[in-house]
C-alpha cells in the first residue's frame, strides 16, 4: 500500500467513473485499475462493485473514510516540512466558487506569487455547503464562501457582506406595470421593501438546494408571496445571459452583478430589503483550527482580506 494508490482510490471514489478519473489524474485507465487492484490485494477486500455501475462496497466506504484522513495528515506533514525546506515549495488547496474567483483572483494571485513563486494553488469550485464539508474533512486548506454562522473548530473571518439585488429591465417593468412602471422604478431605487409589488412578475430562481435560493425563499415567505417561477437553474450566470430576452426578473449578489452591469449598464438593480435592512450574504474566509498551515497560507489569507476589503467598497449600482 502506498499514498499514491490511496490518492487514486479517493479520486475514483469521488468520480465513480474509471475513464473520467484517469483523465483527471493524467494517467491511463489501465494504470488506475492496477492501483485499485493493488489496494484490494493488500487489504484482501473488494473496494468497488463493478456492475451494474461503479459503486463503493462497504469495505470501500470504510477505506474512503480512513484514506481521506491519512491523506490530510500527509498534507499536514508536507506543510510543516515546507517551512523547514529551503526551496519554499508546497501546495495550497483553496475552495472558492468560480464566479467569485473570477472577481478576486486576478488581484490576489500576482501579489501572492511575487513572494511565493513555487507554491502550487489548487482551486476547488463546489457549492459553499460542499466546500465547507471538505474543509472539515481536511480536503481543503482554505475556504472562501457563504457561511451565516461561525462553526466550531473553524477559524472564520467575515470578508464581505455580499448585498442582494433584484434585477430586471425597463421592458419587463413596462410589460407588468404598464402605466405605472416609471413610478415603480423610482420607488424601488432605494430598495424593494415588499415583494408583493412583484408577485405577478415571473422570476428566474436558483435551485432550491442553494443557499442563495433559501435566502430568496425567506424573503418571499416574509412577504407572503408565492413567486411565479419561469425557470430554475444552478447558475446565476445563465440568468444574466438570458437578460436580453426578458423572461423574468432574477436576483444577483453584489460580486456577480459587477461584470453584468458593465455589459448591461441600463439594467435595473434594486436592493432587496427585509425587516428594514438590506439582504446580504455573509462571505467568509475560513480554515480548520486543528490543521497546520504554513507561512504562505497565512500570506494568502492576508492578501485575500485586503482584496475583499477593496471590493466591499464597490457597489454594482450604475
Amino acid at each position: 500500500m502506498n499514498l499514491l494508490s490511496l490518492y487514486y482510490f479517493v479520486e475514483l471514489a469521488k468520480e465513480l467513473h474509471f475513464t473520467n478519473t484517469a483523465q483527471k489524474l493524467y494517467i491511463s485507465q489501465q494504470n488506475l485499475s492496477q492501483h485499485i487492484q493493488k489496494l484490494e490485494q493488500y487489504y484482501g477486500v473488494v473496494l468497488f462493485h463493478r456492475k451494474p455501475k461503479l459503486t463503493l462496497t462497504y469495505a470501500g466506504e470504510q477505506l474512503l473514510a480512513s484514506a481521506t484522513k491519512i491523506l490530510a495528515e500527509e498534507k499536514d506533514l508536507v506543510n510543516r516540512l515546507v517551512n523547514i525546506s529551503s526551496n519554499r515549495r508546497g501546495s495550497l488547496k483553496v475552495g472558492i466558487p468560480a464566479y467569485r474567483g473570477q472577481v478576486c483572483l486576478p488581484d490576489i494571485l500576482p501579489a501572492f506569487y511575487s513572494k511565493w513563486p513555487n507554491i502550487t494553488i489548487n482551486l476547488i469550485t463546489e457549492s459553499s455547503s460542499k466546500m465547507e464539508e471538505m474543509l472539515f474533512e481536511g480536503e481543503l486548506d482554505l475556504f472562501v464562501g457563504i457561511m451565516y454562522q461561525d462553526k466550531a473548530r473553524l477559524n472564520v473571518t467575515p470578508i464581505l457582506n455580499d448585498l442582494l439585488y433584484l434585477t430586471c429591465s425597463d421592458k419587463l417593468l413596462k410589460k407588468y406595470f404598464t402605466d405605472s412602471w416609471e413610478q415603480v422604478k423610482r420607488d424601488c431605487a432605494g430598495g424593494v421593501k415588499d415583494l408583493r409589488l412583484f408577485e405577478k412578475v415571473p422570476f428566474l430562481l436558483p435551485q432550491p438546494s442553494l443557499k442563495l435560493r433559501r435566502t430568496i425563499d425567506q424573503c418571499f415567505l416574509e412577504a407572503g408571496v408565492v413567486p411565479d417561477i419561469f425557470l430554475e437553474a444552478q447558475s446565476t450566470e445563465l440568468f444574466m445571459s438570458l437578460y436580453p430576452y426578458n423572461y423574468g426578473a432574477f436576483f444577483g449578489t453584489q460580486m456577480r452583478l459587477q461584470s453584468f452591469l458593465r455589459d448591461n449598464p441600463d439594467a435595473n438593480v434594486f436592493p432587496l430589503i427585509m425587516d428594514g435592512r438590506m439582504v446580504q450574504h455573509r462571505l467568509v474566509l475560513a480554515y480548520h483550527e486543528d490543521r497546520y498551515l504554513p507561512e504562505y497560507a497565512f500570506d494568502f489569507i492576508e492578501i485575500t482580506k485586503e482584496v475583499f476589503d477593496r471590493l466591499s467598497r464597490v457597489r454594482p449600482v450604475p
